[in-house]
């Protein structure tokens, strides 16, 4: 399940409505474009007075000022609260494929993170198509249904800020930091355990193509 943080100010003044929008465009961008600059340092300034204010529609900053991120996140409260409350976070499930590669670009984030001097995490689209091709081909024939689904894959992430990309021709990527905020480590942990079990499913059940 994915959380897109969203914000609702149709009962705000104009003042908290244009924290609001500050919020919106932040919550999914780290700082490195120029807009995403000037939203950033208004928030860090702001950062209060958001929290205070978003509290009040029952959500939470989260931020993270060494990584240059922040979103929102709904507070823990009793669900017969939760319901007269306004939606300020849109959850969105993602499927199979968009799920994996969040998962596989969270732990290359991790390693980069560990032992890169590097700041930015660059990939490409021809890595991604590699990697999650060996595996979606499982019991698949249409290598281009294949192709077509990582690039939506690609193209999602891109579009929720997980990803940015680097050049005109959409070939690379940086891995936003965000990403960390989204995936835990016991999340991959359940993701992988899933596959094993799958892997070992399918394998169990394929045909022997060696046999006589």
């Amino acid at each position: 399940m994915f959380d897109k943080s969203l914000y609702d100010g149709h009962r705000s003044n104009r003042k908290s409505a244009g924290v609001g929008r500050t919020l919106q465009r932040t919550a999914v961008s780290a700082t490195g474009q120029s807009c995403a600059d000037r939203l950033w340092r208004l928030l860090l300034k702001h950062q209060h007075g958001v929290r205070k204010h978003v509290a009040e529609w029952g959500g939470d900053l989260e931020l993270d000022e060494a990584e240059g991120y922040a979103r929102l996140k709904e507070l823990d409260v009793d669900e017969d609260i939760r319901e007269q409350l306004p939606t300020i976070i849109e959850k969105r499930q993602l499927n199979y494929p968009t799920t994996l590669l969040v998962v596989l670009l969270r732990k290359q984030l991790i390693e980069h993170q560990r032992f890169s001097i590097e700041n930015m995490l660059r990939v490409n689209r021809t890595d991604i198509h590699e990697q999650l091709t060996n595996f979606l081909n499982a019991g698949q024939t249409d290598e281009a249904k294949i192709r077509d689904r990582i690039d939506e894959s690609i193209n999602t992430l891109e579009r929720y800020g997980l990803l940015r990309s680097l050049g005109s021709e959409g070939n690379e990527y940086e891995v936003r930091r965000i990403l960390n905020s989204f995936v835990d480590i016991e999340f991959i942990s359940e993701f992988e355990e899933k596959l094993r079990q799958y892997a070992l499913t399918y394998f169990k059940h394929a045909p022997d193509h060696d046999a006589d």
